[in-house]
């Protein structure tokens, strides 16, 4: 063969192998969108992982790879994908969507934000992408311009029913509960989720204290449910004088939305005895919060020989005082697991050897209940953040005591019923008491009978405030001291009592002050009136703590039975009455009987520093011995059982 021979046969070798080359990273995107159609993820990764290296400069492929690793639940890498392939066509709506998306999944709302904000979107004909920047506003804090991204999408999709109940959201956490209201009746109208839009009318018309549909919207809303259309937010049902199973049924539904499609970790080899019982604390509470201030004592006086207790916070670090001290008492076992996704966080805490996984928020705002279907620990327990069964079997156990959750009560719970001995919820001894907050510094008549209510305003209900209308009207120099959640709950609830017959001069108002100050100034009542269905938890215990009895109604579920347990607690379980007719009767006969208020207030005195309820040390130890005993159950059943009260020695 000549030299000019095999020179044109290396040529022609040469060229069909560019040409092999040339057709490879396609080749590679065929197979990829085959595997990809056929749910085989990891092999449509590989393939489209080699399209990319071949051709970097290829936005589609990027946006295949980015789609294929959120279905590998590798929201990091998707997220990274996907904006690479935005980098590379800045003007594709498609690829900003896939890469919200993927950031949104990864938690990592701050870059979600730049990536959108940096966009031109004012020519996008589609409300979705503003409806992304708002949600990750919201998740932000940044409320304000959440409001104005979802006007946004709705200039886009006027009717946009998901615009219109993420914007209801916004309104509430602006603490405009009317303008929440409207939104959401308008998703409603459009047929959005019809059971859950109606169970947000309703709260926040409760929120409001604007009370002129609630009757016909809870009939609604009861019609709905009974025909099959869906189930209430479990929060809201909280407050419709739901029975336990109505309320379980909404958990449920719940739970089902929530965790449907997440896979569990392999199930993780049984506990050494070894060593103290590893116990973590998942919350996204964990600064100035109610939460904390009843918990942060537990953290710092547990048993380090019995139990090791992680913290993990995903939640905001607002530098608090309240966060530090909760930072301290962990020490090295907090973890700020804000950038992490639920997926990477479960892992976290299967690696660091959990055995008790506690949740400490339940179905409340931007909880991520996620973690605990992912099984991260052989135990999880319900406890102290959501009053109320979570409706699955990924919770073994909610804590509760002999009065919150009486063993009767099982029917209304998925999970079995670990009872503490006196009262489920901790308090803080250390909570200051301020001293100097007299009754001019808080606007009260210097010889009035004070009846007070210091919960949230959505708490208080028409029939309630009926009764406490009645008792202004039998009580001649009684005032009725409210706080103020909102401006538009004042107007409206001044203009309920002026309906009622009451002069504008016997509502005085209380709004937010340090806790300290706080607690001061519940001393200057006489009388704290609880609310039903919805009783005060956290409130209850800062007026004990203060030294104001507490008049409350035992209820048939978790949340209407939370002021009784505190009262039984501390040594007044005659402060609890059997129904609001009981109520109305024994506020009349207390404020008519002050010789009898005084010497139950002197009770409470007496007993404040050694009753179960503000006994630290003793709940510690309780918190331990439970803990304890939810382990060797395991051990020994393989399975939770219902654990009845026992008390630490």
């Amino acid at each position: 063969m000549s030299v000019a021979a095999t020179a044109s046969k290396g040529k022609h070798k040469s060229a069909a192998r560019n040409a092999v080359t040339r057709l490879a990273p396609e080749a590679h995107f065929q197979l990829g969108l085959k595997h990809a159609s056929q749910n085989q993820w990891p092999a449509a990764q590989a393939a489209f992982s080699a399209v990319t290296a071949a051709r970097p400069a290829d936005p589609v492929g990027w946006l295949n790879l980015a789609h294929a690793r959120l279905k590998l639940e590798d929201f990091d890498g998707a997220a990274s994908a996907a904006c690479r392939a935005v980098a590379l066509d800045r003007r594709s709506e498609v690829g900003m969507g896939i890469a919200a998306r993927c950031l949104e999944h990864a938690a990592r709302y701050g870059d979600l934000v730049e990536l959108l904000q940096a966009a031109d979107m004012s020519g996008l004909a589609k409300p979705e992408l503003h409806l992304r920047l708002g949600v990750a506003l919201t998740r932000l804090g940044r409320f304000q311009e959440a409001v104005n991204a979802f006007l946004e999408a709705l200039r886009r999709d006027i009717r946009s029913t998901e615009a219109y109940a993420l914007l209801g959201n916004v309104f509430q956490l602006l603490k405009m509960p009317e303008e929440a209201r409207e939104s959401f009746r308008n998703a409603l109208v459009l047929g959005h989720a019809p059971v859950e839009m109606t169970s947000a009318v309703l709260f926040t018309s409760l929120e409001a204290s604007s009370w002129a549909a609630l009757d016909e919207d809870l009939r609604a809303l009861e019609e709905r449910v009974a025909t099959g259309r869906g189930q209430p937010t479990p929060f809201y049902a909280l407050n419709f004088a739901h029975t336990r199973r109505q309320l379980l049924d909404a958990a449920r539904a719940r739970a089902a939305s929530l965790f449907h499609g997440i896979r569990p970790l392999p199930p993780r080899a049984a506990r050494t005895t070894a060593g103290p019982i590893r116990v973590g604390f998942v919350s996204s509470d964990f600064h100035e919060h109610a939460t904390a201030y009843l918990i942060a004592e537990l953290f710092e006086g547990y048993d380090h020989g019995q139990l090791q207790f992680h913290g993990y916070s995903y939640g905001t670090d607002d530098g608090s005082p309240m966060r530090k001290r909760i930072e301290r008492a962990f020490g090295q076992a907090f973890l700020d697991a804000r950038q992490m996704t639920t997926a990477d966080l479960a892992r976290h805490i299967r690696a660091d050897g959990i055995d008790v996984l506690i949740d400490l928020k339940g179905y409340t705002l931007f909880s991520r209940n996620e973690v605990f279907a992912y099984r991260a620990a052989p135990i999880q327990v319900n406890f102290l953040g959501f009053p109320g069964s979570l409706g699955s079997t990924h919770y073994d156990y909610i804590v509760g005591d002999p009065v919150v959750t009486p063993l009767e009560h099982a029917d209304g719970y998925d999970e079995k019923i670990a009872q503490l001995p006196y009262c489920y919820q901790p308090n803080d001894r250390q909570r200051p008491v301020a001293t100097n907050i007299d009754r001019a510094c808080c606007g009260l008549p210097e010889q009035a009978f004070v009846l007070c209510c210091f919960n949230a305003n959505y708490k208080i209900t028409p029939q309630v405030f009926d009764i406490w209308c009645a008792l202004l009207h039998q009580i001649d120099d009684a005032v009725l001291w409210l706080f103020v959640t909102n401006p538009q709950s004042r107007r409206n609830l001044a203009a309920e009592a002026e309906r009622r017959g009451i002069r504008a001069d016997r509502l005085v108002w209380a709004g937010l002050m340090p806790l300290a100050e706080h607690l001061g100034r519940m001393r200057n009542a006489d009388l704290f009136l609880d609310t039903l269905p919805v009783t005060a938890h956290t409130t209850a215990s800062d007026a004990l703590w203060a030294g104001l009895p507490v008049l409350t109604v035992a209820g048939d579920s978790f949340v209407s039975r939370v002021a009784a347990s505190l009262l039984h607690a501390t040594g007044l379980p005659e402060l609890v009455c059997t129904d609001l007719d009981d109520y109305a009767r024994r506020a009349l006969a207390l404020a008519r009987d002050r010789a009898h208020l005084a010497a139950l207030r002197q009770r409470l005195a007496d007993n404040r520093d050694t009753c179960a309820l503000f006994d630290s040390a003793r709940y510690c130890r309780d918190f331990g011995a439970l803990i304890t005993r939810m382990v060797q159950t395991q051990e020994r059943y393989g399975s939770p059982r219902h654990l009845p009260a026992g008390i630490a020695d």
